[in-house]
């Protein structure tokens, strides 16, 4: 149902998510009372443990996007009702008692509900703790406060509460369709979507999740191959038949083209890029799997030679900054792999690649050195008051400067919302106007990267100039990201600018382009 109401450029979204509706039935086949709570209890300690490990090492957006690795919460939710049963079957009499409680004595038991409880209370105030603390923290107090099952506390014993954790998983699962089918931007829009969520969720609840607890297991096993064929099938009708295909007006039709035309990246739509072999990184298998791409483009007729490094922006500016060379150059290399920006270390990965950046500069000497990187986050950090991270990134920078002469260092860049051409394109589609609050505000923007700047400041170096591409975007106390008239987008879903974003970066990389003739 929500193809028919989604663009296709947020499908795949949209399959991803639909896994979680398995659960909806399976849960009811995996987790089952066979009164074997100990065997439980170490299975979903298990997952939790190494459920939260993997979130842990994880990238923290697709981490929160993608559902198995958030199982490990759900699965912490069970540890203490496992935890409850066990207590019961071991000390069945103990609980007749009043006065009794599961965990251990009525105080500390206490204690521990009336902590957990505030700590919850304190999350619900504005804050930005790392999430690795925070949801854990908030996970690991919910088990408590479960595991607890004291009922002296009206709270607990509330019925709208139970009954909203009667329903609470179904109330997962509908509330974001639910919200993009609806779209909510102003407060009876949002007024709206909660109110339908929650009816949504009650009438499922009744009408069917009720109705598949109650079936025995060969019923259960029907209605689940059931809708898995059923789901197979409509993946293979969105796939094949254009009933799904939704068409819109011819201006609203051309903006939505011409927006999705520089999906996935700019650089995949390049033409130039025929002209540029890529290579291979054989010495590192680390080097080898991050290797965005690293290769040599063809000779040009002039006699300046330009090699750009650093992660995935080499890939975005390559083509564009080699075109405003009109080929007077002689050769042009460029190497781009993920975690490297070419002279910051933060990782046993990021050294591995600045050390073969510090190779290929050795091997090719080029003349211009474009280090060209989105920053990684540490440099967003407060510096410490030894500086060794100043003292390192001078040193590799000092290393380049031994072969060739002159370095251009890209400069603090605001970072973009992630899946920013997505959420855009639902704005162009459902608001006459797209709002100016889609750009960044200028002083938060300035604020984030106020610590790249001030370590690029720090840089010692004879050679290097370090260029900004901001004044491209800036507008009054904005950021630009996407054209006001022509309503197409300057950045894409992964935060690197697209190619209309880069015509604005034009008159800077020509001026820059210009020095380089004028110098070398």
């Amino acid at each position: 149902m929500v193809h028919l109401y989604l663009g296709d450029y947020l499908w795949g979204n949209n399959n991803r998510y639909s896994v979680a509706s398995l659960f909806l039935v399976t849960n009811h086949l995996v987790i089952h009372d066979q009164m074997d709570y100990f065997s439980e209890f170490v299975v979903v300690s298990l997952i939790t443990l190494f459920g939260y490990i993997a979130f842990a090492m994880a990238m923290d957006k697709f981490a929160f996007n993608f559902m198995l690795l958030r199982l490990w919460q759900f699965s912490a939710g069970f540890m203490a009702v496992f935890w409850n049963r066990m207590r019961v079957n071991m000390c069945p009499k103990e609980k007749e008692k009043p006065g009794n409680h599961i965990i251990g004595h009525s105080n500390s038991n206490n204690d521990i509900f009336t902590l957990s409880l505030s700590i919850l209370g304190l999350c619900l105030l504005p804050n930005q703790n790392n999430v690795l603390i925070l949801r854990p923290l908030i996970t690991m107090c919910t088990a408590f406060i479960i595991a607890s099952e004291i009922n002296n506390y009206q709270i607990l014993s509330s019925k709208l509460l139970g009954y909203i954790g009667d329903i609470s998983y179904v109330l997962y699962l509908v509330h974001w369709p639910i919200i993009a089918i609806f779209q909510p931007y102003n407060i009876q829009d949002y007024v709206f979507v909660t109110a339908a969520t929650f009816l949504s969720s009650m009438f499922l609840h009744h009408v069917y999740e009720k109705k598949y607890l109650k079936l025995n297991s060969k019923n259960l096993t029907i209605l689940l191959l059931t809708l898995m064929f059923g789901n197979a099938f409509l993946q293979y009708s969105i796939r094949n038949h254009t009933i799904w295909n939704k068409t819109y007006s011819g201006d609203l039709q051309e903006k939505i083209d011409a927006n999705k035309a520089q999906l996935p990246f700019s650089w995949m739509h390049d033409l130039s890029d025929h002209e540029c072999s890529e290579k291979k990184i054989l010495e590192d298998s680390v080097l080898e799997e991050n290797n965005l791409g690293c290769g040599t483009c063809m000779r040009g007729n002039g006699s300046i030679s330009m090699m750009m490094l650093g992660n995935s922006y080499v890939m975005s500016l390559k083509n564009y900054i080699r075109d405003q060379f009109h080929y007077n150059y002689s050769d042009f290399h460029f190497c781009s792999i993920g975690g490297g920006n070419g002279f910051y270390m933060d990782s046993p990965a990021s050294q591995r690649a600045i050390n073969f950046y510090q190779r290929e500069v050795e091997l090719h000497k080029p003349d211009v050195l474009f280090l060209l990187s989105r920053h990684p986050p540490p440099m967003k950090d407060p510096i410490e008051h030894n500086k060794r991270d100043i003292e390192q990134m001078n040193k590799n920078i000092k290393y380049y400067e031994k072969f060739v002469k002159k370095i251009y260092i890209l400069g603090a860049h605001p970072l973009y919302q992630h899946s920013f051409v997505d959420f855009f394109l639902q704005n162009v589609i459902n608001r006459p106007e797209v709002p100016e609050t889609l750009h960044l505000d200028r002083r938060a923007a300035d604020n984030e990267m106020k610590f790249v700047r001030k370590r690029l400041s720090m840089v010692e170096c004879e050679k290097c100039e370090i260029f900004e591409l901001t004044p491209a975007f800036l507008y009054a106390d904005k950021y630009l990201t996407f054209d006001e008239e022509e309503s197409i987008s300057y950045v894409d879903n992964t935060g690197h600018l697209t190619s209309a974003g880069l015509k604005l970066c034009d008159p800077i990389l020509k001026n820059i382009t210009k020095e380089i003739m004028r110098t070398i």
